[in-house]
Protein backbone atom coordinates (compact mmCIF):
# COMPACT_ATOMS: atom_id res chain seq x y z
CA UNK A 1 0.00 0.00 0.00
CA UNK A 2 1.34 3.48 -0.66
CA UNK A 3 -0.35 6.83 -1.23
CA UNK A 4 -1.09 6.38 -4.80
CA UNK A 5 -3.47 3.26 -3.56
CA UNK A 6 -5.14 5.89 -1.09
CA UNK A 7 -5.60 8.43 -3.60
CA UNK A 8 -7.52 6.02 -6.08
CA UNK A 9 -9.72 4.97 -3.41
CA UNK A 10 -10.54 8.37 -2.44
CA UNK A 11 -10.99 9.50 -6.20
CA UNK A 12 -12.96 6.31 -7.09
CA UNK A 13 -15.14 6.99 -3.32
CA UNK A 14 -16.21 10.49 -4.35
CA UNK A 15 -16.79 10.31 -8.00
CA UNK A 16 -18.49 6.89 -7.59
CA UNK A 17 -17.09 5.20 -10.90
CA UNK A 18 -13.26 3.98 -11.23
CA UNK A 19 -13.73 5.58 -14.91
CA UNK A 20 -14.72 8.92 -13.70
CA UNK A 21 -11.67 8.52 -10.88
CA UNK A 22 -9.43 8.43 -13.44
CA UNK A 23 -10.41 10.87 -15.71
CA UNK A 24 -9.88 12.83 -12.42
CA UNK A 25 -6.60 11.94 -11.75
CA UNK A 26 -5.58 11.55 -15.72
CA UNK A 27 -5.10 8.09 -15.41
CA UNK A 28 -6.52 5.01 -17.32
CA UNK A 29 -9.45 3.64 -16.02
CA UNK A 30 -7.97 -0.22 -16.28
CA UNK A 31 -4.98 0.79 -13.83
CA UNK A 32 -7.67 2.49 -11.36
CA UNK A 33 -9.01 -0.49 -11.22
CA UNK A 34 -6.29 -3.14 -11.42
CA UNK A 35 -4.57 -0.83 -8.21
CA UNK A 36 -7.90 -0.65 -5.95
CA UNK A 37 -8.26 -4.42 -6.38
CA UNK A 38 -4.38 -5.08 -5.47
CA UNK A 39 -4.89 -3.02 -2.30
CA UNK A 40 -8.13 -5.25 -1.81
CA UNK A 41 -6.29 -8.23 -1.87
CA UNK A 42 -3.08 -6.84 0.34
CA UNK A 43 -6.14 -5.96 2.91
CA UNK A 44 -8.60 -9.19 2.44
CA UNK A 45 -11.43 -7.15 2.40
CA UNK A 46 -14.08 -5.49 -0.65
CA UNK A 47 -13.73 -1.77 -0.29
CA UNK A 48 -16.00 -1.55 -3.29
CA UNK A 49 -19.28 -3.07 -4.35
CA UNK A 50 -19.12 -2.78 -8.54
CA UNK A 51 -21.59 -3.09 -11.09
CA UNK A 52 -22.45 -1.75 -13.90
CA UNK A 53 -23.79 1.42 -12.50
CA UNK A 54 -20.56 2.28 -11.13
CA UNK A 55 -18.59 1.48 -7.66
CA UNK A 56 -20.02 1.70 -4.56
CA UNK A 57 -18.03 1.37 -0.98
CA UNK A 58 -19.03 -1.31 0.90
CA UNK A 59 -19.38 -0.44 4.99
CA UNK A 60 -15.64 -1.53 5.37
CA UNK A 61 -15.01 0.66 2.62
CA UNK A 62 -16.41 3.91 4.00
CA UNK A 63 -14.75 3.95 7.17
CA UNK A 64 -11.31 2.86 5.38
CA UNK A 65 -11.94 6.37 3.00
CA UNK A 66 -12.28 8.43 6.50
CA UNK A 67 -8.66 7.12 7.52
CA UNK A 68 -7.61 7.60 3.85
CA UNK A 69 -8.76 11.05 3.18
CA UNK A 70 -6.63 12.01 7.00
CA UNK A 71 -3.63 10.22 5.70
CA UNK A 72 -3.91 12.47 2.55
CA UNK A 73 -4.96 15.74 3.80
CA UNK A 74 -1.50 15.24 6.41
CA UNK A 75 0.87 14.61 3.70
CA UNK A 76 -0.51 17.18 2.04
CA UNK A 77 -0.17 19.82 4.52
CA UNK A 78 3.66 18.18 5.49
CA UNK A 79 4.52 18.76 1.82
CA UNK A 80 3.65 22.34 2.03
CA UNK A 81 5.25 23.01 5.31
CA UNK A 82 8.36 21.31 3.97
CA UNK A 83 8.36 23.12 0.83
CA UNK A 84 7.72 26.65 2.87
CA UNK A 85 10.94 25.37 5.29
CA UNK A 86 13.06 24.98 2.20
CA UNK A 87 11.68 28.46 0.65
CA UNK A 88 12.24 30.15 4.12
CA UNK A 89 8.71 31.28 4.54
CA UNK A 90 8.73 28.96 8.02
CA UNK A 91 11.83 27.74 9.94
CA UNK A 92 13.68 30.05 12.65
CA UNK A 93 16.16 32.97 12.34
CA UNK A 94 18.39 34.28 15.31
CA UNK A 95 19.76 38.01 14.87
CA UNK A 96 22.36 39.50 16.99
CA UNK A 97 22.76 43.24 16.92
CA UNK A 98 24.40 46.12 19.38
CA UNK A 99 21.43 47.63 21.56
CA UNK A 100 21.85 50.78 19.08
CA UNK A 101 21.46 48.97 16.40
CA UNK A 102 17.83 49.55 17.04
CA UNK A 103 17.45 51.94 14.70
CA UNK A 104 14.16 53.16 12.95
CA UNK A 105 15.38 51.41 9.57
CA UNK A 106 16.19 47.91 11.39
CA UNK A 107 12.34 48.28 13.22
CA UNK A 108 10.91 48.59 9.97
CA UNK A 109 12.68 46.13 7.93
CA UNK A 110 12.12 43.46 10.99
CA UNK A 111 8.55 44.69 11.04
CA UNK A 112 7.78 44.30 7.25
CA UNK A 113 9.94 40.89 7.35
CA UNK A 114 7.64 39.18 10.17
CA UNK A 115 4.49 40.80 8.12
CA UNK A 116 5.77 38.79 4.97
CA UNK A 117 6.62 36.05 6.77
CA UNK A 118 4.43 34.92 9.75
CA UNK A 119 5.81 31.59 9.90
CA UNK A 120 8.88 32.77 11.02
CA UNK A 121 10.39 33.05 14.41
CA UNK A 122 12.72 35.70 14.67
CA UNK A 123 14.60 35.38 17.73
CA UNK A 124 16.79 38.76 18.57
CA UNK A 125 20.02 38.92 20.65
CA UNK A 126 21.57 41.90 22.09
CA UNK A 127 25.24 41.40 23.18
CA UNK A 128 29.17 42.87 22.27
CA UNK A 129 30.83 42.25 19.19
CA UNK A 130 32.96 39.45 20.55
CA UNK A 131 29.86 37.48 22.11
CA UNK A 132 27.87 38.01 18.62
CA UNK A 133 31.05 36.79 16.08
CA UNK A 134 32.01 33.87 18.43
CA UNK A 135 27.35 33.23 18.14
CA UNK A 136 28.07 33.54 14.63
CA UNK A 137 30.82 31.53 14.18
CA UNK A 138 29.45 28.92 16.40
CA UNK A 139 25.97 28.70 14.50
CA UNK A 140 24.20 29.76 17.21
CA UNK A 141 23.17 33.31 15.59
CA UNK A 142 22.38 33.07 12.05
CA UNK A 143 23.05 36.85 11.53
CA UNK A 144 25.08 39.72 13.28
CA UNK A 145 24.13 43.34 12.79
CA UNK A 146 27.42 45.17 13.74
CA UNK A 147 28.69 48.84 12.78
CA UNK A 148 31.46 48.35 9.60
CA UNK A 149 31.99 47.69 6.31
CA UNK A 150 31.06 45.08 4.25
CA UNK A 151 34.13 42.40 3.60
CA UNK A 152 35.83 43.83 6.98
CA UNK A 153 34.71 40.51 9.03
CA UNK A 154 37.52 37.70 8.97
CA UNK A 155 36.11 34.54 7.97
CA UNK A 156 32.50 35.82 7.93
CA UNK A 157 30.71 36.95 4.59
CA UNK A 158 28.33 40.05 5.35
CA UNK A 159 26.55 42.73 3.13
CA UNK A 160 25.78 46.51 3.75
CA UNK A 161 22.86 47.15 5.12
CA UNK A 162 22.69 51.00 6.19
CA UNK A 163 24.19 53.74 7.51
CA UNK A 164 23.65 56.17 10.60
CA UNK A 165 24.16 59.75 11.43
CA UNK A 166 27.08 59.98 14.07
CA UNK A 167 25.93 62.31 16.51
CA UNK A 168 27.54 64.70 19.18
CA UNK A 169 26.00 64.56 22.22
CA UNK A 170 26.57 67.95 24.58
CA UNK A 171 25.06 69.53 27.59
CA UNK A 172 22.38 72.41 27.00
CA UNK A 173 24.37 75.42 27.49
CA UNK A 174 27.62 74.20 26.10
CA UNK A 175 29.20 76.41 23.98
CA UNK A 176 27.87 74.67 20.45
CA UNK A 177 24.69 73.75 21.42
CA UNK A 178 23.51 76.53 19.39
CA UNK A 179 24.98 75.31 16.03
CA UNK A 180 22.95 73.12 13.94
CA UNK A 181 25.60 71.19 12.95
CA UNK A 182 29.24 70.51 14.77
CA UNK A 183 32.36 70.59 12.76
CA UNK A 184 35.53 68.23 14.07
CA UNK A 185 37.63 70.98 14.36
CA UNK A 186 34.97 72.47 16.72
CA UNK A 187 35.37 69.20 18.71
CA UNK A 188 39.86 69.33 19.59
CA UNK A 189 40.67 69.57 23.52
CA UNK A 190 37.15 68.19 24.35
CA UNK A 191 36.76 65.38 27.03
CA UNK A 192 34.84 62.99 25.53
CA UNK A 193 32.77 60.22 27.06
CA UNK A 194 31.88 56.75 26.02
CA UNK A 195 30.68 53.76 26.81
CA UNK A 196 33.04 50.32 27.32
CA UNK A 197 29.78 48.49 25.43
CA UNK A 198 29.48 48.37 21.62
CA UNK A 199 29.82 50.19 19.83
CA UNK A 200 31.71 52.31 22.34
CA UNK A 201 35.12 51.48 20.40
CA UNK A 202 34.06 51.79 17.38
CA UNK A 203 33.23 55.25 18.18
CA UNK A 204 36.24 55.41 20.30
CA UNK A 205 38.23 55.15 16.63
CA UNK A 206 36.18 57.29 14.73
CA UNK A 207 37.56 59.91 17.44
CA UNK A 208 40.83 59.03 16.90
CA UNK A 209 40.99 58.63 12.88
CA UNK A 210 39.47 62.45 13.24
CA UNK A 211 41.17 63.71 15.65
CA UNK A 212 44.55 62.23 16.26
CA UNK A 213 47.05 64.75 15.22
CA UNK A 214 49.53 66.20 17.31
CA UNK A 215 47.88 69.14 18.40
CA UNK A 216 44.36 67.83 18.80
CA UNK A 217 45.33 66.01 22.26
CA UNK A 218 41.50 64.37 22.05
CA UNK A 219 41.03 63.20 25.55
CA UNK A 220 38.56 59.86 25.54
CA UNK A 221 37.28 58.25 28.92
CA UNK A 222 35.70 55.01 28.37
CA UNK A 223 33.56 53.96 31.08
CA UNK A 224 31.65 50.60 32.11
CA UNK A 225 28.04 52.93 31.91
CA UNK A 226 25.03 52.05 29.83
CA UNK A 227 24.08 54.73 27.25
CA UNK A 228 21.80 56.34 29.53
CA UNK A 229 24.75 56.95 31.99
CA UNK A 230 26.63 58.17 29.31
CA UNK A 231 23.82 60.85 28.63
CA UNK A 232 23.19 61.75 31.84
CA UNK A 233 27.18 62.68 33.08
CA UNK A 234 26.69 64.51 29.67
CA UNK A 235 23.88 66.93 31.04
CA UNK A 236 25.98 67.36 34.67
CA UNK A 237 28.85 68.88 32.59
CA UNK A 238 31.31 65.62 32.52
CA UNK A 239 32.46 66.25 29.32
CA UNK A 240 30.37 65.30 25.88
CA UNK A 241 29.90 62.47 23.56
CA UNK A 242 29.21 60.58 20.36
CA UNK A 243 26.73 58.20 19.51
CA UNK A 244 24.37 57.33 15.79
CA UNK A 245 21.53 58.02 15.21
CA UNK A 246 18.61 55.51 16.11
CA UNK A 247 16.34 54.31 18.31
CA UNK A 248 17.57 56.36 21.43
CA UNK A 249 18.46 59.65 19.68
CA UNK A 250 15.40 61.45 21.24
CA UNK A 251 15.25 64.66 23.27
CA UNK A 252 16.65 64.07 26.55
CA UNK A 253 16.49 66.68 29.40
CA UNK A 254 20.32 68.33 29.70
CA UNK A 255 21.34 67.21 26.55
CA UNK A 256 21.62 68.37 22.76
CA UNK A 257 22.32 66.24 20.06
CA UNK A 258 23.79 67.86 17.00
CA UNK A 259 24.75 66.10 13.58
CA UNK A 260 29.07 65.96 13.37
CA UNK A 261 30.55 67.48 9.80
CA UNK A 262 33.42 67.06 8.07
CA UNK A 263 34.54 68.97 5.10
CA UNK A 264 32.46 66.98 2.84
CA UNK A 265 29.12 67.18 5.08
CA UNK A 266 27.25 64.82 7.55
CA UNK A 267 29.78 62.03 8.93
CA UNK A 268 27.79 58.58 8.45
CA UNK A 269 28.99 55.16 9.44
CA UNK A 270 27.84 52.01 7.70
CA UNK A 271 25.91 49.16 9.60
CA UNK A 272 26.41 45.37 7.62
CA UNK A 273 25.52 42.11 8.45
CA UNK A 274 27.56 38.92 8.64
CA UNK A 275 27.31 35.55 8.82
CA UNK A 276 28.93 32.57 8.39
CA UNK A 277 29.55 31.12 4.61
CA UNK A 278 28.13 27.58 5.37
CA UNK A 279 25.12 29.05 7.03
CA UNK A 280 22.20 26.63 5.03
CA UNK A 281 19.06 28.63 6.70
CA UNK A 282 16.82 29.45 3.44
CA UNK A 283 15.33 32.23 6.09
CA UNK A 284 18.16 34.36 5.83
CA UNK A 285 18.02 35.07 1.79
CA UNK A 286 14.21 36.18 2.84
CA UNK A 287 15.13 38.32 5.71
CA UNK A 288 18.07 40.20 3.33
CA UNK A 289 15.33 41.13 0.64
CA UNK A 290 13.59 43.57 3.11
CA UNK A 291 16.50 45.64 3.79
CA UNK A 292 16.82 48.61 1.97
CA UNK A 293 20.09 49.24 0.43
Amino acid sequence: MDLRHLRYVVAAARNGSFSAAGHELNVRQPIISKRIRELEDELGVFLFDRSTAGARLTPTGEEFVVGARRIIDSFQRLSERAKASGAGKTGRIVIGFYKSTLSACFRASLKSFRANYPGVEVELLEASYIELKAGVMSGTIDLAIILGDAGSTELLHSISLWSAQLLVVLPEDHALAEKPAVYWSELKGERFLISHDDPGPDIRNVILRHLAAPSDHPEIIMRQLSRESILAEVASGQGISLLCEGAHTEPRQGVVLRPVHDGNGGIRLGYIACWRPDNANPVLKNFFDTFPR
